[in-house]
C-alpha cells in the first residue's frame, strides 16, 4: 500500500463509522415515513383472504431500508457507489456489487474518476475493494480511482502550483497550499528540496522547510536518500530537515557524509551540526563505524526488522541521479533488510576502508543484495559491478569472506565468493593438504544446495592433481545433485498404511511422484538417496526415530538440511506437532487434511516458507544437468583422484530421465565398470529411445571399452549378437546401430569383470 493509501485510510478512519450510522439512519426514517404514508392512503381490506403474491421480478426486499435505498434508483455514479456503499452495509452485497459494475460501465475517464474519488472520499474506494463479496468488480473501481486520485495528486505541474502558492500574500492560501503538499506527500519532497537548493529562491526558504518538516514520517525515507545519493547542496538541505523533524533514528544516514574523506566541506559541516542536534553529541570516527557496521549485521542476519512495515511490504526509497529525484520500490521486509545492510556497511567501508571485518562486511551485504536482486538461480555476468568489486580485494580476503559467509548462514554471498574462488585462484592455495578442509572444501557439502554446487564448480575448475582435504565431498555432492528422475518428489512417513496412502495419494494428485515411509529410519534413507524430494510429510506418530529426533537429524544432513516438513497431527496431537515446528524454522504443524482443498493450503503455506530460498524443480533439474556435466569432466581429466564409480548409481538413476540421459551417457563413457558398459548397451540396443540418444550411447560404450576393455559376461555380448542378426526388418540407422556396437566388441580385449 502507498503512502497516500495510507494516508487516506488514516485520515477517513476517524468518521467513516459516524457516517454509516448516520446514512443508515436516514433510510430507515425515509423507509419507515414512506411505508407510514402507503399504509395511511391504502383502502381498508374487506376479507380476510390472504393477498395475491406479486411476480417474482416486482417483489421488492423485505428490509424497509434496503427497499428505500433502491426506490431512490440510483443512476449517475456517485449516486451509484452510494448506494453500493449503504446497501454493502445492510447485509446486501449481492445488490451493492450491481450498481458498483453500474458506476464502472459509465466508463469514466481520468479526470472524472478523481472527480468521483475526491467527491466520496478514498476511503469509500478503499472499502469496496476490501469487500470479497463485491469482486472483482469492487476491486477493479477501487483500484481505477486511487490510481486517479494518486494521478491528480502528485501531477508535477499541480505540485509546482502548490510549491509557488506557498509564497501567496494570503494567510489562508498559504495554509491550503501547505495542506494540499502535505497530502501529495513524498512525490513533493523533491520538488521542495529543489526549491532549497536554489539561492535565486531564498525568500521562499522558510515556509519550504516548515511544510518538509511537518510531513514527518512521510517525507523521511527520500529525505534520507537524499542524503545518501543526491548532489551535496541537496543532501545539505536534506538533512536539515531531517534535523528539525528531530528524529534520531536517521542519524546513521549522515555519519558517511560527516567522516568520509571525498565529502565536500559544507556537508560535512552540516552532517555535524544536525548529528549534534539529534543525538546531543558527534560520535566519533570509530564510534561512527560501530554504528553503521552494528546496523548493518542486525538487518543483514535478520535480528532487525526494517522500519515502515506494512501488510508484509515496505515502500523503500532510493535517490535515481537519471530523474535527479527520490524514488519508491514496495519490497518485501527482507529485500529491505538486505538493501539497509548493504548501504549501512557500505558506508563504514567509505569511512574506514583499513579495517577487515568492515571489509569482510561490506564484501558479503554487496554480494548477497545483488545476488538476491539478479535471482538466485540466475548466473552471474562476469562483468557485473559487484564481482568487479570483490576481484580487487584478492583471493585471501575472498576465502575469508566464504568462511564468514557460511558461519553467518548467508549462502548467497558465500556462492559468490566460491565462484570468484575458482576464477582467481589455484588449487594448491585454496585446497588444504592437511587434516582441515578448506573454506572452500567445506562449502561443498553445505546445506544450500546453490552453495554446494558453486563451490564443487569451483573446485573442478581449480583441476586438483593430489588429494587434499575435503576432496570426498565433491563426488558426494554431486552425485546426490544428479540423481533425478526427473519427477517431482515427496515423501510420506506414516505409521498407519490407510492414512499414508490417503496422504500419498493427494500428494499424487497435486503432481508429485511419491515414496511412502512407515518409520522415521527409512524416511531419513530415502530423503538422503535421491534430489527430487521437495516437502516430506510426516505424521508425528512416527518412530524409530521419533518425530522430534527424525527432524533434527534431516536438518543435520546437508542433503536433506533444506527440506520442507509438513508435521501432521491426528486428534489429539496437535500440541506436539507445534511444540516440534517451534524449534524447526522449515517445519509447519498441520491437522490431517479432510478434503483437497485444506491439502492445498498445507502445500502452500509450506511454499511460502522462505520463497526465495525454495529451489524450483526446474531449479533443480538444471542442477542435476551442471552436476553430471561436471561428473564427465572429472571422468576425463581426474579419474586418478576421483573415482565415479562411487556414484554411478545415481548416474544410472538419471539415464530414465529424458532431459537427463544425454549427460549420463556422457558420464558412464568413462567409468570404469561392468555397470556402466552394460546400462550403455541397453540404452544403445532399445528402439524406444530416440535414435540421437542411442547413437550417443553406442559411441559412448566405444570410448569406454577402449579404455577399460570389455567387462560383460559372455552371455551377454552373445545377446548383444543376437540383437543385431533379429534386426532383420528394423531401420537401417538401427541396423548400422548394432553394427558398429559389434565392432566395437570385437575391437577390444575381453576382460574378466
Amino acid at each position: 500500500m502507498s503512502t497516500k493509501k495510507r494516508d487516506a485510510y488514516k485520515e477517513a478512519k476517524t468518521n467513516v463509522m459516524s457516517l454509516r450510522h448516520l446514512v443508515r439512519s436516514i433510510v430507515l426514517v425515509l423507509a419507515v415515513l414512506t411505508a407510514a404514508s402507503a399504509f395511511a392512503q391504502a383502502p381498508r381490506a374487506r376479507s380476510r383472504r390472504p393477498a395475491a403474491k406479486p411476480a417474482a421480478q416486482d417483489a421488492l426486499p423485505e428490509d424497509p431500508a434496503v427497499a428505500a435505498v433502491l426506490q431512490t434508483k440510483p443512476a449517475a455514479p456517485a449516486e451509484c457507489v452510494k448506494a453500493a456503499r449503504v446497501l454493502a452495509d445492510l447485509g446486501r452485497p449481492d445488490l451493492a456489487k450491481g450498481f458498483v459494475k453500474k458506476a464502472l460501465d459509465a466508463n469514466l475517464d481520468q479526470n472524472q474518476l478523481a472527480d468521483l474519488g475526491e467527491q466520496m472520499g478514498s476511503k469509500t474506494f478503499l472499502d469496496l475493494g476490501g469487500l470479497a463479496a463485491l469482486q472483482p468488480e469492487g476491486k477493479r473501481l477501487s483500484d481505477a480511482v486511487i490510481a486517479a486520485l494518486n494521478a491528480r495528486l502528485q501531477d508535477p505541474k499541480r505540485i509546482a502550483a502548490l510549491v509557488q502558492q506557498l509564497q501567496a500574500s494570503g494567510e489562508n492560501e498559504r495554509f491550503r497550499a501547505a495542506t494540499s503538499l502535505q497530502q501529495v506527500g513524498a512525490a513533493a519532497v523533491g520538488p521542495l528540496l529543489a526549491v532549497l537548493a536554489d539561492p535565486a529562491r531564498s525568500a521562499e526558504h522558510a515556509n519550504v522547510r516548515i511544510v518538509l518538516t511537518e510531513m514527518g514520517r512521510a517525507a523521511r525515507g527520500p529525505l534520507v536518500a537524499v542524503v545518501e545519493g543526491a548532489d551535496p547542496k541537496l543532501a545539505v538541505e536534506a538533512m536539515r530537515v531531517l534535523g528539525a523533524a528531530n528524529d534520531p533514528s536517521v542519524a546513521c544516514a549522515m555519519l558517511r557524509a560527516r567522516y568520509a574523506d571525498q565529502s565536500p566541506l559544507m556537508l560535512r559541516a552540516a552532517a555535524e551540526s544536525e548529528l549534534e542536534r539529534l543525538t546531543g553529541s558527534v560520535p566519533s570516527r570509530a564510534k561512527a563505524v560501530k554504528l553503521l557496521t552494528d546496523s548493518a549485521r542486525a538487518y543483514f542476519d535478520r535480528h532487525q526488522t526494517p522500519p515502515g512495515v506494512v501488510d508484509g511490504r515496505v515502500e523503500q526509497w532510493s535517490w535515481d541521479e537519471t530523474l535527479r529525484r527520490a524514488v519508491a520500490r514496495d519490497v518485501t521486509p527482507a529485500e529491505a533488510a538486505r538493501t539497509l545492510a548493504a548501504r549501512r556497511a557500505s558506508d563504514a567501508y567509505v569511512i574506514a576502508p583499513e579495517e577487515p571485518p568492515v571489509r569482510l562486511l561490506y564484501l558479503a551485504t554487496m554480494l548477497e543484495a545483488a545476488a538476491y536482486q539478479k535471482g538466485l538461480d540466475r548466473p552471474w555476468d562476469d562483468k557485473s559491478q559487484p564481482l568487479d568489486e570483490a576481484r580487487k580485494f584478492g583471493v585471501k580476503t575472498i576465502e575469508q569472506l566464504l568462511e564468514d559467509a557460511m558461519a553467518h548462514g548467508h549462502a548467497a554471498a558465500a556462492a559468490a565468493a566460491a565462484r570468484l574462488l575458482g576464477e582467481m585462484g589455484t588449487a594448491r592455495e585454496l585446497l588444504a593438504e592437511g587434516a582441515k578442509p578448506s573454506p572452500l572444501a567445506v562449502a561443498a557439502q553445505n546445506a544450500d544446495r546453490r552453495l554446494r554446487l558453486a563451490a564443487v564448480e569451483a573446485i573442478v575448475r581449480l583441476q586438483p592433481e593430489r588429494p587434499f582435504a575435503g576432496s570426498s565431498y565433491v563426488l558426494d555432492a554431486l552425485g546426490f545433485l544428479a540423481a533425478s528422475s526427473g519427477e517431482r518428489g515427496a515423501l510420506v512417513g506414516c505409521p498407519n498404511a490407510d492414512e499414508a496412502r490417503d496422504l500419498a495419494g493427494m500428494l499424487t494428485a497435486a503432481g508429485y511422484r511419491v515414496r511412502t515411509c512407515f518409520d522415521g529410519k527409512d524416511l531419513l534413507y530415502q530423503a538422503s538417496r535421491s534430489a527430487d524430494y521437495e516437502l516430506a510429510l510426516v505424521d508425528v506418530r512416527i518412530d524409530h526415530p521419533p518425530v522430534a529426533s527424525l527432524v533434527q537429524q534431516l536438518r543435520h544432513d546437508s542433503r536433506t538440511a533444506s527440506l520442507r516438513v509438513g508435521l501432521i497431527a491426528a486428534a489429539g496431537y496437535f500440541q506436539r506437532a507445534e511444540h516440534v515446528a517451534k524449534s524447526d524454522p522449515l517445519s509447519r504443524a498441520f491437522s490431517r487434511p479432510r478434503d483437497p482443498k485444506a491439502f492445498r493450503w498445507q502445500l502452500d503455506e509450506l511454499a511460502a516458507i522462505d520463497p526465495q530460498e525454495v529451489v524450483s524443480f526446474e531449479t533443480r533439474q538444471r542442477q542435476a544437468a551442471r552436476a553430471l556435466e561436471l561428473l564427465a569432466e572429472l571422468g576425463r581429466s581426474s579419474s586418478r583422484l576421483y573415482d565415479v564409480r562411487r556414484v554411478q548409481d545415481s548416474v544410472l538413476l538419471t539415464l530414465v530421465n529424458p532431459r537427463l540421459a544425454a549427460k549420463a551417457v556422457a558420464v558412464l563413457a568413462s567409468v570404469n565398470s561392468a555397470e556402466a558398459q552394460r546400462a550403455l548397451l541397453e540404452v544403445a540396443s532399445r528402439p524406444s529411445r530416440p535414435l540421437k540418444l542411442r547413437q550417443a550411447a553406442s559411441a559412448a560404450f566405444r570410448q569406454n571399452v577402449q579404455t577399460h576393455g570389455i567387462l560383460l559376461t559372455a552371455g551377454e555380448i552373445r545377446r548383444q549378437y543376437d540383437r543385431y542378426n533379429q534386426s532383420e526388418k528394423a531401420d537401417r540407422a538401427t541396423q548400422q546401430l548394432l553394427g558398429r556396437i559389434l565392432d566395437s566388441l570385437e575391437a577390444s580385449p575381453h576382460k574378466n569383470p
